[in-house]
């Protein structure tokens, strides 16, 4: 089924080349720095494809340098790297890209770098009063210590925002009871603590390879996630091409404000969860969004992730919708912010 739909596939791609052009995805797949053979990387339309084997493009395996190429059209994809395929099994490579979807943009190439982790042997479920899960999370074979189990009933906001339930995790393991049904979950750490925000460089974090978690009644299932963290040297590109908004946040004096993120919502009531999120803010007060082409969008800077904005929390909206056109330069923005109550 896979090789009928890559043939498929790669005729569309043949027929749109003059259209818009060579683009994709490229870049290296490594497990603790070493090379591994075989690996592919695969593109889906969406989180829950990647459990249903619903694949639209895959690359061929790594070179011996660990490098990869796969020919994409414009649009926003999901991506995993692994050996092999068929069901994942213990000893077998895997990464889900965390920094999905990624979007493609016509005449260039995406540099995304896959960090991979090997699928661990997990424990038979055990039967118990109460049905749930047990397991740990690890770094590198060790407990990772502060870390936060995320637990989402399903993946349609691609893991944004709080989800179902968020576990503090102390000593790496732990134990939860849920009650009988399908989960997605995740691990975090971040080093500037915290259960919200991006992930940035030198965090901790991993989607758990066996997503989505069927828990069934009268048993506790064992889940075993081993954390990666974030290297940019895999996927940064200084010559790529940004799509998106940038700008400024300042206060009401025109300084700027550091630590501070800009929210980007498709709806005017900029409630909920948001499409997309910047890293925080530097001393300078910059920010770098990145977004599909189309819109509109609308664009809020706070510092916080959930919930009202607090009291005195610092809080701006950007007058303006914004439309992305990857024709054209990034549009530059200046959000001002203020405390809320005022």
């Amino acid at each position: 089924m896979s090789i009928r739909i890559g043939v498929i596939f790669s005729l569309v791609l043949l027929c749109a080349g003059a259209a818009w052009g060579a683009s994709g995805i490229q870049g290296r797949a490594a497990w603790r720095g070493e090379l591994v053979p075989g690996i592919i990387v695969r593109a889906y339309r969406s989180i829950p494809d990647i459990a249903a084997g619903k694949v639209i493009a895959e690359a061929a395996p790594v070179g011996l340098d660990g490098t990869y190429q796969l020919e994409l059209p414009p649009g926003s994809y999901y991506l995993t790297a692994r050996d092999g395929s068929g069901p994942l099994r213990p000893g077998n490579y895997f990464c889900y890209y965390s920094g999905a979807p990624v979007q493609v943009v016509a005449g260039s190439y995406r540099n995304v770098g896959f960090n991979l982790v090997r699928v661990p042997r997990e424990a038979s479920a055990e039967k118990a009063p109460r049905s749930g899960l047990r397991g740990e999370i690890t770094f590198q074979d060790a407990p990772l210590e502060r870390a936060y189990l995320y637990v989402y009933q399903d993946a349609e906001k691609g893991f944004k925002g709080p989800g179902y339930l968020i576990q503090p995790v102390e000593k790496g393991a732990f134990r939860l009871n849920l009650p009988p049904g399908k989960y997605w979950l995740l691990a975090r750490k971040r080093l500037r603590g915290g259960q919200f925000g991006p992930i940035e460089t030198g965090d901790y974090f991993n989607y758990y390879p066996g997503n989505p978690v069927t828990v069934s009644a009268g048993e506790v299932r064992e889940v075993r996630i081993e954390t990666i963290t974030r290297l940019s040297m895999l996927e940064d590109d200084p010559n790529a091409q940004f799509v998106g908004v940038r700008g400024r946040i300042v206060d009401a004096a025109g300084k700027p404000v550091a630590r501070l993120h800009v929210f980007a919502y498709r709806q005017a009531e900029m409630t909920g969860t948001p499409e997309f999120f910047s890293a925080p803010t530097g001393s300078d007060g910059k920010f770098e969004l990145a977004l599909p082409e189309g819109g509109p969008f609308y664009l809020l800077a706070r510092q916080e992730f959930g919930g009202p904005a607090g009291e005195n929390e610092l809080y701006g909206r950007h007058g303006a919708t914004v439309r992305i056109d990857s024709r054209n330069k990034p549009q530059e923005v200046t959000i001002r912010v203020a405390p809320k109550d005022q």
